[in-house]
């Protein structure tokens, strides 16, 4: 969240990646930095342990995600 929010302070787009576990704490992060409503996608937990399959639809997902926050002017 931290380097994700330092980007987007320096004028470039960036999109952070967060599973479902760590939302309170992206969230947080967001807040104590400033930026409450900073979006960011949420993936599946967890994603180290996935099958090649799984992978992909986590990225896809992931990838839908993605498009609108990075886009977004």
């Amino acid at each position: 969240m931290h380097d994700g929010i330092s980007f987007e302070q320096l004028g470039k787009r960036a999109v952070v990646l967060c599973t479902e576990p760590f939302e309170v704490t992206a969230r947080n992060i967001a807040r104590i930095m400033g930026l409450a409503t900073y979006p960011f996608l949420m993936v599946r937990h967890p994603i180290g342990s996935c099958t090649p399959p799984e992978l992909k639809e986590r990225a896809e997902a992931a990838y839908r995600q993605a498009l609108p926050i990075l886009l977004d002017d």
